[in-house]
C-alpha cells in the first residue's frame, strides 16, 4: 500500500480542517503530534506541516525534501519563514487561503502516492459530420485497456448522439455530465471511475463519461446556437478538472470534441497532448478539415491526422496531410460491419480489430499512450 500524506501538528482545529479536505480530495492522511518521525517523512508522498511547529521540525534535523506545505492560522514571523527555505518548502498556504486549496494539494499528494503521474489526453475531432471521430474515439480508449492504467473515455458534445450509444451503454447506471462537480477544484481519479459506467472486459475497464438521454441540464447551454452557451456550461468547466485528475492518476483520457463549438473546450484542447483530427478522404473531408486546421491552431492545438478510406476520388491520405501540413498518424481503410455494429451498441467488439483497431493503437504510440 502506497504511503499517505504526512501532517505533522498537534492543533486540534487545523487537523479537523485537515480531515475534512482529505475526505474530500478521497485521500488518506497520517497524522503525527511529534517531530520524530525521520522513516516517515522520507516515505510520505507529501508532508503539511503546521507552522507552529517548524521550530521542533528544523530542531530535529529532518533531511530536506520536495513536497512540504507548511499551513498557518496566523501571519508568519521571519524565523518562520526563514525555517521553510531551510526546510525546502513548496508553498505555504495562510489563514486566507480556501479549503479547496488544501483539498488540492492533497488531492496531487495521492494521486503521486497512488499513479504515476504521466498520464494523457488525446482529444479527437471530426474534420465535418459523419468524419467517424467518434468512432475512433471509443476505438483508442478500447485499445489503451491493454496498457494497464486507468482509461476515461470522455464525451464533450452535448448535441450529439452520445458515445454510450455505440456502445450500448445509454441506460447504464453510473454518473453522467451534470453530477460531476468541479466546485472543490480538484478530485481524484479513484472517486470518479467508481461513478462512473464502465465498458468491461479483457484488460482495465473503460469508464465513460457522456451527457443524460434528456440533454445538458444547464438551460444556458441550450439557449444559444453559437457555442457561448457551452462555455458557460458547468459540464464544461469541469471537464479541465476531470481530465486533470485522470493524468495526475497516470491515466488515459480520450475526448470527442464538439467540432462546432471548439471555442467552448479551447482549455481542453490546448491541455490535450495530442488532438487528432479525422477526415475522409473526399474532396468535401478536405475542405472541412482545411477549415477545421486553423481554428485548432489558434487554441494551441498539437495536432495530427487519422483519414479514413474509402477514397472515392483516388485522394491519397498523404497528399491530405501535406496539403493540411499534418503527420499523418494512419490511414484507415473501411470497417467491416461498423455500421450494423454501432446500430446494435456493440462498437466495443468491432473497434478492437482491424482497419479501426490498427489506427487506434498508431494514435496511441504516436500519444506515447501505449
Amino acid at each position: 500500500m502506497p504511503a499517505a500524506p504526512l501532517v505533522v501538528t498537534s492543533d486540534s482545529a487545523l487537523w479537523a480542517q485537515v480531515e475534512r479536505a482529505a475526505a474530500a480530495a478521497d485521500v488518506a492522511v497520517d497524522r503525527s503530534q511529534s517531530v520524530q518521525v525521520a522513516g516517515a517523512w522520507r516515505a510520505a508522498p507529501a508532508v503539511i506541516v503546521d507552522a507552529a511547529r517548524l521550530d521542533e521540525v528544523l530542531a530535529a534535523r529532518l533531511p530536506r525534501r520536495d513536497g512540504i506545505t507548511v499551513v498557518t492560522t496566523r501571519p508568519m514571523a521571519a524565523d518562520q519563514w526563514s525555517a521553510c527555505v531551510r526546510l525546502g518548502v513548496r508553498q505555504v498556504l495562510g489563514p486566507d487561503v480556501s479549503e479547496a486549496e488544501l483539498v488540492r494539494v492533497l488531492a496531487d499528494a495521492g494521486a503521486e502516492g497512488r499513479g504515476h503521474g504521466d498520464g494523457r489526453v488525446i482529444a479527437v475531432v471530426g474534420a465535418c459530420g459523419g468524419a467517424g471521430a467518434t468512432v475512433l474515439a471509443i476505438a483508442i480508449a478500447v485499445a489503451a485497456r491493454w496498457a494497464d492504467r486507468p482509461v476515461l473515455l470522455c464525451d464533450l458534445d452535448p448535441y450529439g448522439a452520445g458515445l454510450d450509444v455505440g456502445l450500448g451503454m445509454e441506460d447504464a447506471p453510473g454518473a453522467r455530465w451534470g453530477d460531476i462537480s468541479a466546485s472543490h477544484g480538484s478530485f481524484p481519479a479513484d472517486s470518479l471511475f467508481r461513478g462512473l459506467p464502465l465498458v468491461a472486459g479483457k484488460g482495465t475497464d473503460v469508464a465513460v463519461l457522456t451527457y443524460r438521454r434528456d440533454g445538458p441540464t444547464d438551460a444556458r447551454a441550450a439557449a444559444a446556437d453559437d457555442g457561448a452557451g457551452v462555455a458557460d456550461d458547468a459540464d464544461v468547466a469541469a471537464a479541465a478538472t476531470v481530465l486533470d485528475a485522470v493524468s495526475r492518476a497516470g491515466g488515459l483520457a480520450v475526448v470527442d470534441l464538439p467540432r462546432a463549438r471548439l471555442a467552448a473546450v479551447g482549455d481542453v484542447v490546448a491541455g490535450a497532448d495530442v488532438t487528432v483530427l479525422v477526415t475522409p478522404a473526399d474532396v468535401r473531408g478536405c475542405y472541412a478539415a482545411a477549415r477545421v486546421v486553423p481554428r485548432l491552431a489558434d487554441l494551441g492545438a498539437a495536432m495530427a491526422l487519422v483519414v479514413r478510406g474509402p477514397s472515392p476520388g483516388g485522394i491519397g491520405a498523404r497528399d491530405i496531410a501535406a496539403a493540411l501540413q499534418l503527420p499523418l498518424v494512419a490511414a484507415m481503410r473501411p470497417q467491416p460491419a461498423l455500421d450494423k455494429a454501432l446500430e446494435a451498441g456493440r462498437c466495443a467488439g468491432v473497434a478492437s480489430r482491424g482497419p479501426l483497431g490498427r489506427a487506434a493503437n498508431a494514435v496511441l504510440r504516436y500519444a506515447g499512450g501505449a
